[in-house]
């Protein structure tokens, strides 16, 4: 009976042994699992951060040109320097997404969406050299109104194609 109760005690004692052993390994296993799942959660708020700062420069970008004293003067003059810049820099950037093409998602599709801006950026050209002309007040409104909505379309055209550029 001593036997039992020695072999009893020493069972027991090897028993608590190996718990106590599996729980530090147990323990190290749940804080690696809990520190990868406090990185993913990092990663992916980084993510979503990065994207709506994106967006928010994507918008503030276009609020731009609606912004400028050009835009909103009503000298004839101030207007047409501010939208000659303007142009210049949306030809600009459409040059720099043709350069860009290899990053997008679908080339062929992407090249197909430059060819439609650079004819939009030509009719806005258009656009401006008839603004330039014109000498009544009802037909530089008409005009204007009319270039502010081919640059509002490029922009927005614009943007599109800049989502499709990976990375």
């Amino acid at each position: 009976m001593k036997i039992t109760a020695i072999i009893s005690v020493l069972l027991t004692i090897i028993a608590l042994a190996a718990v106590a052993q599996e729980s530090p390994g147990e323990q190290i296993k749940h804080g690696a699992q809990k520190a990868g799942e406090t990185v993913k959660d990092a990663a992916k708020t980084v993510g979503e951060k990065t994207k709506e700062a994106a967006k928010t420069v994507e918008e503030k970008t276009k609020e731009l040109w609606r912004d400028t004293k050009a835009y909103a003067s009503s000298d004839r003059k101030t207007y047409r320097k501010g939208a000659r810049q303007k142009l210049n820099d949306l030809g600009e950037e459409i040059t720099e997404l043709k350069n860009r093409k290899s990053e997008a998602a679908d080339p062929q599709a992407f090249e197909s969406q430059l060819d439609t801006l650079s004819q939009q950026h030509a009719t806005a050209k258009e656009e401006f050299a008839k603004l330039k002309k014109t000498v009544g007040t009802k037909d530089y409104a008409d005009a204007r109104k009319e270039f502010d909505k081919t640059i509002d379309e490029l922009e927005d055209g614009l943007a599109q194609a800049r989502k499709q550029l990976r990375g």
